[in-house]
């Protein structure tokens, strides 16, 4: 049976014998137990679960546990062997799992009760608890396994007053509650109790405190109960794949501010919940294109099929990695759980890291070695972060291994190895992204001789492949290079990696070119994503700061190129997607020249971008984060095409009444500002630490293009500086283009309720105009699909917003004429006077009511 085992899960661990104590990795397979020596990979023992008796946690430590095994298979004689791991309760719960295959319990029988469960639909259904040595068990009455629910992760176990013999099981780091109904309450909490006591050591407490069904109601996904965990920001419709197979079921995949939310579609129950912190991987499955799973760092996954996959994908990556969850990577292939030497939900040990970047220098340069690159590749990637190395910088002690030297070696050998298939090559690039995103991988980009121009190749070949799976990979990488994700960063060395990436103009046509083809046929949201990061790094503030100027002009010369393709990504699924793309716009405006800018302004017309900013800027709920960004940015895009514009100022005039868009002329400034979440750094501060962090003093310099040094007018010699007094040069923006009115006044009034006779605006009106904007956006997009690959221009020429609530008022040229005799003198200031006594003059000629004729 051990021939064919699969190591499922592996730790690292001490083991301790005659010979003193020394470091196993410690494997719990599909057939047997295995330990292999860490640093040759040679496996040391094997137990087949035959020859295995139990395995039981020392009392004497918390990290102890003793493994009873056959002291030669086939003979009755037994020993022991003591091992100390870190994570005793992991391995213990993943071994004890294979308990009824140990020496002589095949046919132990573990208790059993009958239950009732709540299930997502608020239904009751009859099921089975099963007490293993290692978990509570729900199966269903026909024997079909539902959940687990793991000793260790059961945070306690309360009983329920208003529900005869409920009792909620308090589970996982959410404290999500599980409620169950049993006539055999108290032997079952008993049975927990002697279960997890004797397989793990450990007590499942039951609280004191009894509560309600109501509390359960109430808080049964724990703390991600409240309508901000629960509120979507993006849904997709989804199949789930049953991962015992049957039939798919149909979902609604939601994202909110910090979670992934599964719903039943007929009922929008939901069904699960897992915060965006605990995704580990996401995977692109080639045998079926619309196939993803979604890897969780508790070990646990979910399969489903999306008609829209990449976009899905997209977003999630988006919600993770703005819940600072850096881990995250989208790969063509499962994780491989047992290579792992550790959880997934912490970094593994210093040494592991170190025989990753041994193993993957050796076998670039050894031909004799007993692994191929692809596998020791593969294997760095399981047990690194997709952010980057945990121990990344050399100590400051004697002998202390030289990660630097580790790190060169690791990506010499990566760059130059050739990658015939398409998952040996995204996973070379994962790899190599693992280690730029360190200092010394960062800086090996400029210092590591012939990296530049081979990892060049390396990534426009990967193109050729045409799999959006490794061009997202190649993609991702060079963005790390653009921008530090390591702390503690040096501006100087960002400044050297952009010039080297942006130099090469047909490099950059290259990305600009992929750019377009995915956004003209709507595929490959993943690649899109990852390209806008590229360029948000190289043009828009405050990353553009190090951006050679020459280097700036000609890729955004490039971008301003596309014109209708860029307007098309605010029309995308994902919000990472529209964020970009808006933030390139806000560049391309800002600091192109004025005939682009003008471009621009007609284009966000004729394309309904104005149309659709606006909609976001005045009614886009501001509670999560990423939606208050994109707000912001929707309404600076306004400020900016509308700015000088006279066909954009025409169109708010048939949108805003009059009073409210005086707002926008007034001086008047807003007290509460809210903070810039568009500009993420301040290089000026972080040039400054960096010069006390380093003890000399650096110059801070903004270059404009339109400026020479004096000496150089002159003909005077210019000397060459030492290295260390060398400048950091930041590229000051141009600003072109600049927002003339007070927007911020605007948006503050708008949200205000106002009665005077210059404006009538309130909730009613607010409504409407969120109805005209929605009908309108609904139509135009029916004539954009109506017209397949014909360009449709937005007819905003005849676009108008009637509110009909104030249809009732009288109108005078600008003023309501009740609220205008209501007021005190003074209040409102008539402007134009002598056209405001000539309307009003014809009215009363021209009226035929009395009340009329006296208002006048």
């Amino acid at each position: 049976m051990a021939e064919n085992n699969r190591d499922i899960v592996s730790y690292y661990c001490t083991k301790h014998s005659w010979r003193g104590k020394y470091k196993r990795v410690f494997s719990v397979g599909t057939h047997a137990l295995s330990t292999y020596n860490p640093g040759s990979s040679e496996q040391t023992n094997v137990w087949s679960y035959s020859d295995v008796f139990s395995v039981v946690a020392s009392p004497k430590s918390n990290n102890e546990f003793k493994l009873f095994v056959r002291k030669n298979p086939g003979k009755p004689q037994q020993t022991d062997v003591t091992f100390s791991c870190e994570y005793r309760l992991e391995l213990l719960t993943y071994t004890l799992r294979n308990f009824h295959k140990f020496c002589g319990n095949q046919t132990v029988e573990f208790p059993r009760f009958r239950c009732v469960v709540i299930d997502h639909t608020d239904h009751r259904v009859e099921v089975n608890l099963i007490l293993t040595p290692c978990s509570v068990e729900e199966y269903t009455v026909s024997g079909k396994l539902l959940n687990s629910y793991n000793y260790k992760d059961i945070q306690c176990v309360a009983k329920v007053q208003d529900y005869p013999g409920g009792f909620v099981l308090i589970y996982g780091a959410i404290r999500r509650m599980v409620l169950f109904g049993t006539s055999q309450l108290d032997d079952l909490l008993k049975g927990i109790e002697k279960e997890a006591m004797a397989g793990l050591s450990i007590v499942v407490n039951t609280q004191k405190k009894v509560i309600s069904q109501a509390d359960f109601m109430e808080g049964r996904w724990g703390n991600f109960s409240d309508d901000q965990s629960q509120t979507s920001l993006t849904e997709f419709n989804v199949q789930l794949i049953p991962p015992s197979g049957g039939e798919r079921e149909s979902r609604i995949l939601c994202l909110s501010e910090s979670c992934v939310l599964e719903r039943d579609s007929s009922t929008y129950n939901v069904c699960r919940i897992q915060p965006l912190t605990d995704i580990w991987a996401l995977i692109r499955h080639a045998e079926d294109p619309q196939m993803f799973t979604i890897e969780f760092n508790t070990m646990i996954k979910y399969t489903y099929t999306c008609h829209d996959r990449d976009a899905l994908l997209a977003s999630i990556l988006d919600g993770a990695r703005g819940n600072k969850n850096r881990d995250i990577c989208v790969q063509g292939v499962k994780t491989n759980m047992g290579a792992r030497i550790g959880p997934l939900y912490l970094p593994v040990e210093e040494e592991v890291e170190s025989i990753c970047l041994k193993l993957l220098a050796e076998v670039g340069t050894k031909k004799d070695s007993t692994q191929t690159l692809g596998e020791a590749t593969r294997f760095f990637n399981t047990n690194v972060s997709y952010s980057g190395l945990a121990h990344a910088v050399t100590e400051e002690r004697l002998f202390a291994e030289n990660k630097e030297r580790l790190i060169n070696n690791a990506l010499s050998s990566l760059v130059t190895s050739e990658c015939p298939t398409i998952k040996e090559t995204e996973a070379n690039f994962h790899a190599m992204r693992r280690l730029v995103a360190s200092r010394a991988g960062f800086a090996a980009f400029t210092s590591l001789p012939g990296f530049r121009e081979k990892l060049g190749l390396k990534v426009i070949k990967s193109f050729k492949f045409d799999d959006d799976g490794v061009s997202h990979a190649a993609v991702d990488l060079i963005a790390t290079l653009m921008q530090p994700m390591h702390d503690n960063y040096n501006l100087r060395q960002e400044q050297l990696n952009k010039s080297s990436l942006l130099s090469t103009k047909a490099f950059l046509e290259k990305l600009v070119d992929l750019l377009k083809s995915h956004v003209v046929r709507g595929t490959g949201a993943l690649v899109i994503n990852a390209l806008l990061d590229f360029f948000s790094y190289a043009l828009c503030v405050p990353y553009s700061e190090t951006t050679d100027p020459a280097h700036f002009d000609m890729l955004l010369e490039m971008l301003a190129g596309l014109g209708r393709c860029l307007f098309k990504l605010f029309l995308h699924p994902s919000l990472s997607i529209n964020k970009g793309a808006g933030l390139l716009m806000k560049a391309i405006i800002e600091e192109g020249s004025s005939e682009v800018a003008l471009k621009m302004q007609d284009l966000a017309l004729a394309e309904g971008s104005l149309l659709r900013h606006l909609r976001t800027a005045l009614f886009i709920p501001a509670t999560d984060s990423r939606q208050l960004t994109m707000r912001q940015l929707s309404r600076h895009l306004l400020g900016l095409w509308t700015s000088t514009h006279t066909t954009s100022l025409a169109l708010l005039r048939r949108i805003f009444p009059i009073g409210l868009l005086n707002f926008l002329e007034s001086d008047e400034e807003v007290s509460e500002e809210e903070n810039d979440l568009l500009n993420s750094r301040d290089n000026l501060k972080l040039v400054q630490t960096l010069a006390k962090s380093q003890k000399f003093s650096i110059n801070v310099q903004y270059l404009e293009n339109a400026l020479t040094h004096w000496k150089t007018r002159v003909g005077l010699e210019k000397e060459i500086p030492k290295e260390d007094d060398k400048p950091i040069l930041l590229r000051r923006r141009r600003e072109q283009v600049k927002i003339t009115l007070n927007w911020k006044l605007f948006f503050a009034r708008f949200y205000n309720d106002h009665a005077t006779a210059a404006l009538i605006w309130n909730y009613k009106t607010r409504e409407e105009l969120k109805e005209a904007l929605d009908a309108e956006l609904r139509a135009f997009h029916v004539d954009k699909e109506l017209g397949g690959k014909h360009e449709i221009s937005w007819n905003h020429s005849e676009f108008e917003v009637h509110y009909d609530s104030l249809l009732s008022e009288v109108k005078i040229g600008d003023y309501y004429l009740r609220l205008l005799l209501e007021e005190d003198d003074h209040v409102s200031k008539i402007h134009k006077p002598y056209e405001f006594f000539n309307d009003i003059y014809h009215r009363f000629l021209l009226t035929t009511t009395v009340q009329m004729r006296c208002m006048c």
